[in-house]
C-alpha cells in the first residue's frame, strides 16, 4: 500500500549551550593559507543537533566545531587528509551520535539518522562508532562508492515515504544533498522517524505507517545516487504538480524510474490528514479523492484537500501523474 506523509513533528533548535570535553588533543583549523577546502552541511535528526561536530582524518587528525543553531556547520579541512569520517555529538547525551562520511573537501556530508544508517550498513551492519574511533585503519574499508550502494539500500526500502516526501528515491543523495530543517522535505521525514542501531539490527518505523522490516539484500539495481534518474522503458515517470487556491506552488519530476511493481494503490486518509495538520500547524477538512491505480499509460491521482489555517481556507490539489515511459 502506497502511503503518503506521516506526521511531521517540527522541533525547536533551541539553544548551543556548553561544550563537549576533548577525549583527545584537537589540531586546531586556525590555519588560512591557500584556498578553501571545507566540508560543509546539516546536523539533525528532525530538529537540528545541539552540540559538536567531529572530523577525523586518514591520519588521525582530529578537528571540532560547535553547530550552528540551525543545525548547519563547516569544517576548514585544509591541509588534512582524505577521506574523512564525521561525528555529531549532541550536549548533555541528549540523543544518539551520528557518523558520516566524506571523500574529499569542498563537499557536503549531512549527519542525521540515515547517514548513519548507511555508514552501518557499508560497515557491514556494524557499529560505525567503530570506524570513527579506528579511521586510520579502517578508511580504506569505506570508500564512496560502498556508502553509495548503502544508501540505494536504505532509498530502496524507503521508497514510498522519500517518494511522499516530494524526494526522487532513485537518485537522492541524503549525505551530499544541502537541506533546511525546516520540517518539509527530507527534514519532515526525520521528523517522523524513529531509527535504533544501537544493537545490531535496524529497528525503522515512520510515525503513521505501518512497521517497516528493512531488507539489506533488496535490490538497487536501478538506483543511481546523486545522479540523474534515467528513463526506462516499461517504467513510469512520475510527477507531481500542486495548487493552492488555483496557482501552482509546485511543478516537478519525482522520478523518471520508477517501477510498474512499486505504483500506489490505495491512499490512507489518516496519513493524510496527519500530513495536512502537521505541515500546516492546524486541523483542516480533509477531503481526498482516491483512484485505483492500473499499469495504463497517464494514470492520474489526486488528493483534494481543504485546508483550514490562522490565515484562512486553503483549497490545494497535489496531483500526481504515473505515464509509462516508451
Amino acid at each position: 500500500m502506497f502511503r503518503l506523509f506521516s506526521r511531521i513533528t517540527g522541533g525547536s533548535p533551541g539553544k548551543v549551550v556548553g561544550a563537549a570535553l576533548l577525549s583527545f588533543f584537537l589540531i586546531s583549523c586556525s590555519d588560512t593559507d591557500g584556498p578553501p577546502e571545507d566540508i560543509f552541511g546539516m546536523a539533525a535528526s528532525g530538529a537540528p543537533i545541539v552540540g559538536m561536530v567531529y572530523v577525523v582524518d586518514a591520519a588521525g587528525v582530529e578537528i571540532s566545531k560547535v553547530i550552528n543553531i540551525d543545525g548547519s556547520y563547516k569544517m576548514d579541512v585544509r591541509k588534512m587528509t582524505a577521506p574523512f569520517i564525521l561525528k555529531a555529538v549532541p550536549d548533555n547525551g541528549t540523543g544518539s551520535d551520528l557518523y558520516s562520511f566524506a571523500e574529499q573537501a569542498n563537499v557536503t556530508a549531512n549527519l542525521t539518522p540515515l547517514t548513519n544508517l548507511a555508514l552501518f550498513i557499508a560497515n557491514g551492519n556494524a557499529d560505525p562508532a567503530v570506524l570513527y574511533d579506528e579511521w586510520v585503519s579502517t578508511f580504506v574499508d569505506i570508500t564512496a562508492t560502498e556508502v553509495k550502494v548503502a544508501q540505494a539500500t536504505v532509498n530502496a526500502n524507503l521508497s514510498t515515504p522519500l517518494t511522499a516526501f516530494a524526494l526522487d528515491p532513485f537518485a537522492y543523495d541524503f549525505v551530499g544533498t544541502r537541506f533546511t530543517a525546516n520540517g518539509t522535505g527530507i527534514d519532515g521525514l526525520l521528523d517522523a522517524m524513529t531509527l535504533d542501531i544501537s544493537g545490531g539490527v535496524i529497528d525503522l518505523s515512520i510515525a503513521g505507517l505501518d512497521p517497516l522490516t528493512f531488507n539489506t539484500a533488496i535490490a538497487t539495481t536501478e538506483y543511481d545516487i546523486g545522479a540523474d534518474s534515467v528513463a526506462v522503458a516499461g517504467n513510469y515517470t512520475l510527477r507531481l504538480v500542486v495548487t493552492v487556491e488555483g496557482v501552482t506552488t509546485r511543478d516537478v519530476y519525482l522520478t523518471v524510474n520508477f517501477p510498474a511493481d512499486s505504483l500506489p494503490t490505495v491512499y490512507d486518509a489518516k496519513i493524510v490528514e496527519d500530513m495536512f495538520i502537521s505541515f500546516y500547524g492546524t486541523t483542516g477538512t480533509i477531503v481526498i479523492n482516491d483512484t485505483s491505480v492500473t499499469t495504463d499509460v497517464d494514470t492520474l491521482t489526486t488528493i483534494d484537500a481543504t485546508i483550514t489555517t490562522p490565515d484562512g481556507v486553503d483549497d490545494y490539489i497535489a496531483t500526481y501523474t504515473f505515464t509509462l515511459n516508451p
